[in-house]
C-alpha cells in the first residue's frame, strides 16, 4: 500500500463526499461515478459477488456498500497519482471489473495511458494479457478468430478434446458442478411433448460490466425465462424443462427462492441440488435453450439444435440459432424439423478455451491459487 501522503486533503473530503452521498437504487449506484471514473458500476459488481445475490438490496447492505465506493476511489486516487509520478508506458492490472481494481484502469485511462488487463489462461499454468476488458464478448470473439486462424496442425483435435473433458467432468481446477450427479439420469418423458430444455446461466461477473454486453432480446435471465413459461403454458405440443445450475445452490436466499418459484403449465424445474444428469438431460432434449451458458455450445457440440437468447462468447460462430427479437424465437422451438448446426462451427470455442494464454516465466503454478515466484512460495 502507498503511504497516506498520496492522499491530499481535498482528495480524503472529496471521497468522503462521495460516500456519504451513495444512492440508495442499484440502478443510480451503477451509474454513480466518481471524477467520471465508473466506480459506482465496479462497486454493484463487487456487491453481487459478496453477497451472491443477482439484486442485491442496497439498504440491506449500505455499510459494505460505502466501504466498496471508498476502496474504489481510494485505489483510483492512488493510481492517479502513481502514474502522474513515475509516467509508466503501460500499466496492467487483474481483470479490473471490481471495485478494489477498476479505478487503477479508470486513471490510467483518463492520462491517456495504456492499459491492459491480466486473467487466467486456458489452463493454470497460463496467464493472458488482454488489450480491452474480459468481460467484452465482442473482443472476446475476435479473439477466438484470430486463435483459430493462427492455430497449428491440432487445432481440430484441441477442439473436440474440449468438449470431450467437460463431459467427464475435467476441467482447470474449477468447481465441477456435474460431480453430485447420477450418470445416465433424466426425468420421465410427458408424452408425445417437443421437450425444450433451458439450462440457467451462473452469469454473477457479468451483471454489472455496462455496456461491454448487450443482449439482444430480453434485458436478463429472469425476462428469457418469464417469456418462455407464458409461450409454453399455451402450447399443447411443448414441454419445458429448466435446469437450474448447481451454483445456485451457493447463491442468496432470494435467489434461491426465485429460482424455486418457477412454474407453469407444462414446466418442471430441476433444482440446483438434483442428481439428474445434465449431459443425459442434453441427449434427451430435443432443443436446448441457454442465455449464454456453456452449455449451449456444448449442446450443439453433442448434435442438439442450441438456441441462444443471449448475448455470449461464442455468438456469431455459426454454432447455435440465434433469434433477433422474441418473436423469432418460438417459432425455432416449434420447429420439430430443426436441425443441429454443423459440429465443426464449435472447434473454434473448444481450441480457445484450452489453448489461449502464456506460460510464466518466474511463476510456477502449484494449483489454480496457489504457486512459487522466483522460489518463495506463495499461499
Amino acid at each position: 500500500t502507498l503511504p497516506d501522503e498520496f492522499l491530499s486533503e481535498n482528495a480524503r473530503l472529496t471521497i468522503q463526499d462521495y460516500v456519504q452521498n451513495a444512492p440508495h437504487s442499484l440502478r443510480e449506484l451503477r451509474a454513480y461515478n466518481y471524477n467520471d471514473a465508473a466506480l459506482g458500476l465496479a462497486t454493484v459488481s463487487s456487491l453481487i459477488t459478496l453477497t451472491k445475490s443477482f439484486e442485491p438490496d442496497p439498504d440491506e447492505h449500505y455499510p459494505l456498500i460505502q466501504r466498496l465506493l471508498q476502496c474504489s476511489a481510494m485505489v483510483y486516487e492512488k493510481a492517479r497519482a502513481l502514474i502522474l509520478k513515475y509516467n509508466p508506458q503501460k500499466v496492467i492490472a487483474w481483470n479490473g471489473r471490481t471495485a478494489s481494481k477498476k479505478g487503477i484502469f479508470e486513471a490510467a485511462k483518463q492520462l491517456g495511458v495504456e492499459v491492459q488487463y491480466s486473467e487466467r489462461g486456458a489452463t493454470y499454468d497460463r496467464y493472458e494479457l488482454f488489450d480491452k476488458p474480459p468481460h467484452d464478448f465482442a473482443y472476446l470473439r475476435e479473439n477466438i478468430k484470430t486463435y483459430w486462424q493462427q492455430g497449428g496442425m491440432d487445432r481440430e483435435e484441441l477442439g473436440h478434446t474440449f468438449y470431450r473433458n467437460r463431459r467427464q467432468g475435467e476441467g482447470i481446477g474449477l468447481t465441477n458442478f456435474t460431480s453430485k450427479q447420477q450418470k445416465g439420469l433424466v426425468p420421465g418423458k410427458t408424452s408425445n411433448h417437443r421437450q425444450i430444455v433451458y439450462y440457467s446461466s451462473s452469469d454473477d461477473e457479468f451483471a454489472a460490466v455496462g455496456d461491454l454486453i448487450n443482449h439482444p432480446i430480453f434485458k436478463n435471465q429472469t425476462e428469457a425465462i418469464a417469456s418462455l413459461i407464458t409461450w409454453v403454458s399455451n402450447r399443447m405440443d411443448c414441454y419445458l424443462t429448466i435446469r437450474v445450475h448447481p451454483h445456485v445452490e451457493k447463491k442468496s436466499l432470494e435467489d434461491r427462492n426465485l429460482w424455486q418459484s418457477w412454474n407453469g403449465k407444462n414446466v418442471q424445474v430441476i433444482p440446483p441440488d438434483s442428481k439428474v444428469d445434465s449431459y443425459a438431460l442434453m441427449d434427451w432434449a430435443d432443443v436446448v435453450v441457454t442465455y449464454g451458458s456453456t452449455t449451449g455450445v456444448e449442446a450443439a457440440y453433442w448434435g442438439k439444435p442450441s438456441v441462444l437468447l443471449g448475448e455470449s462468447m461464442y455468438s456469431g460462430l455459426g454454432c447455435v440459432y440465434q433469434p433477433r427479437s422474441e418473436a423469432e424465437v418460438y417459432p425455432l422451438l416449434e420447429n420439430d424439423t430443426l436441425a443441429p448446426l454443423p459440429q465443426e462451427t464449435c472447434l473454434p470455442y473448444g481450441y480457445y478455451s484450452l489453448s489461449f494464454g502464456m506460460t510464466y516465466k518466474y511463476y510456477n503454478p502449484n494449483t489454480l491459487y496457489t504457486g512459487d515466484f522466483l522460489g518463495e512460495r506463495l499461499d
